[in-house]
């Protein structure tokens, strides 16, 4: 940038060596270069003038008319024919218009120069922001298409969810709603549990995990706990540092009759996915759910009272049957435990089997089946969540409800 240079001493510096280095060659070889056509020296401020401006072209010319007195000392002639020789003074106002002009000029384009620099660099400047503001709405372009695509994801997977739980009975539902949530938050621990009507305990309903992952029966405590303030406020809770250590890591309420009947369990969750947006699909995800199940027992309800005797929820031994392979497929695929016990009354005839199930509810959960064989006369109970090591309790203490209570009543 040859208008750039502003340093005054290099300016000098470069003037000094250039005419110095003329005076030098001109004395050493005897060139007497004032005297050509075409002087050097001549040529030099004009060239500095151009470059630098005025006042480095005056300072030329002072330099070279320095040289031109000293060149005629050295040769022994007078320096004031300089002023009074028309043929001398005519070389040297030849050098100083020559200066004035190029200086001019010089002058003139370096302004120029500067004014084009200066509209440059704000050019410049004005192009990296311009740059900046393009990248900018890039970004928010590229921000925005991934919301839209993330949208589209969204209604895609609400119809696929909503394609999912359109299933027949509510077993399958739990078994579709725990592939789906689990591929939601990419968690391999998850449960829905049954919660009892006194809000003390939960049973196991359907788990995906291993064989610890999930107990089959959790005891609700405490005031201040998790699962009691999700009892609550009945939406979506996450642990909090207040709770206990084997507290899940999130819960959500599985609501039917404005109370929670069931209750969603993550154990391991990835907290990068834990996000409002997130949070939101679970708790329509879990509306869904329960508006599912609940429409599914509705439309159960009438196939089921075929297999019952009627009045009852009593089943036939062979409904009976399907109930039992049903908890086996669970067994087998979750890992859920489930008992069979076997009680036979003798006495039964003589009571009405609504009757004996009003005698019986009350010392059974609700998840609990209850089938009979008209031939033996022997009561068939299937107990989901309860381990084979369990059965014993729960079969004697039905063993002495049916003794005592029974016989009152037949008395």
């Amino acid at each position: 940038m040859i208008y750039r240079q502003s340093s005054i001493v290099r300016k000098s510096i470069e003037l000094i060596l250039v005419i110095a280095g003329l005076g030098m060659i001109d004395q050493i070889f005897g060139l007497e270069m004032r005297e050509w056509t075409l002087n050097p020296f001549l040529i030099t401020v004009l060239l500095f003038s151009l470059r630098y401006g005025l006042t480095i072209g005056i300072s030329s010319f002072l330099l070279v008319l320095a040289y031109y007195l000293t060149d005629m000392v050295i040769g022994g002639g007078d320096i004031f024919l300089v002023f009074y020789s028309f043929d001398r003074f005519i070389n040297v106002a030849l050098l100083l218009l020559v200066t004035v002009i190029g200086g001019m000029y010089g002058t003139s384009f370096r302004e120029r120069y500067e004014s084009l620099s200066d509209r440059n660099s704000e050019l410049y400047e004005e192009n990296e922001n311009v740059k900046e503001v393009i990248q900018s709405v890039e970004e928010s372009m590229k921000a925005m298409q991934n919301r839209v695509l993330e949208s589209e994801y969204t209604l895609t997977r609400i119809y696929q969810v909503g394609k999912a739980l359109d299933q027949p009975t509510p077993y399958l539902i739990r078994n579709e709603a725990i592939e789906i949530i689990s591929d939601l938050f990419q968690s391999r621990e998850v449960a829905i549990y049954h919660v009892d009507a006194s809000f003390s305990a939960m049973r196991l309903s359907v788990k995906r995990g291993g064989p610890e992952a999930f107990p089959q029966t959790v005891f609700v405590s405490g005031e201040d706990s998790m699962l009691q303030r999700l009892f609550s406020n009945k939406t979506v809770t996450i642990r909090s540092v207040e709770d206990d250590e084997d507290a899940p890591v999130l819960a959500g309420p599985i609501i039917k009759n404005g109370k929670v009947q069931e209750v969603l369990i993550i154990n391991d969750l990835d907290f990068e996915r834990l996000t409002n947006y997130e949070i939101q699909i679970l708790s329509v995800l879990l509306d869904w759910l329960s508006d599912r199940i609940d429409k599914s027992r509705a439309s159960m309800q009438k196939e089921e009272e075929k297999k019952m005797y009627p009045g009852t929820r009593i089943y036939f031994k062979e409904a009976f049957e399907e109930k039992v392979t049903q908890q086996q497929d669970r067994k087998e695929k979750f890992d859920v435990d489930y008992s069979v016990i076997e009680v036979p009354y003798v006495n039964a005839g003589a009571v009405s089997k609504v009757e004996m199930e009003i005698i019986l509810r009350s010392y059974l959960r609700e998840v609990d089946i209850v089938g009979f064989e008209e031939d033996t006369g022997v009561f068939y109970f299937l107990l989901p969540g309860t381990s084979p090591e369990n059965a014993g309790i729960v079969k004697d203490r039905i063993q002495k409800v049916m003794d005592e209570k029974v016989v009152q009543y037949v008395q």
